[in-house]
Formats: C-alpha cells, structure tokens, sequence
C-alpha cells in the first residue's frame, strides 16, 4: 500500500504509480467515484487512438460508417 497526504483541496500522486500508470507531463485523465473509491483513468484522445491502431487493419470490405454504427451499438 502506498499512502499520500492531502495537502489542501490538492492529493499528489506519488510518482511509481504514475509511472506504471503510463502517464506523463501534460496528461489528461478523467477522475470519478466508484463505489466509495477514486478512479482515476487516463483519457486517450482521438489522436493517441489512431496511432495506436494504426497498422492493425490491413484491408478491409466493411464500411467505415457499419463499424461506426456497430461500435455505438
């Protein structure tokens, strides 16, 4: 277990587990409460999203739009 301070309306977090998080300078994460716990979850934006898929579809017969639908349903 690994304990930090409140320190004002402020609580840092300490910096192995932003490491194993993955997350770096400037960083945006998206925070809420789950049944009484804080969860803190990187937000990926569309950018990060593309780079990472970059690659993994070769060629395709589905319409971009039917995944879109598909994905929202």
């Amino acid at each position: 277990m690994i304990k930090a301070k409140l320190e004002g309306d402020k609580l840092p977090i300490p910096k192995n587990i932003i490491q194993k998080a993955g997350l770096k300078d400037g960083d945006e994460v998206e925070m809420r409460l789950e049944d009484g716990k804080v969860v803190i979850q990187p937000i990926t934006t569309r950018a990060q999203f593309k780079k990472e898929l970059r690659g993994c579809v070769k060629s395709s017969e589905i319409d971009p739009l039917e995944v879109k639908r598909i994905w929202n349903a």
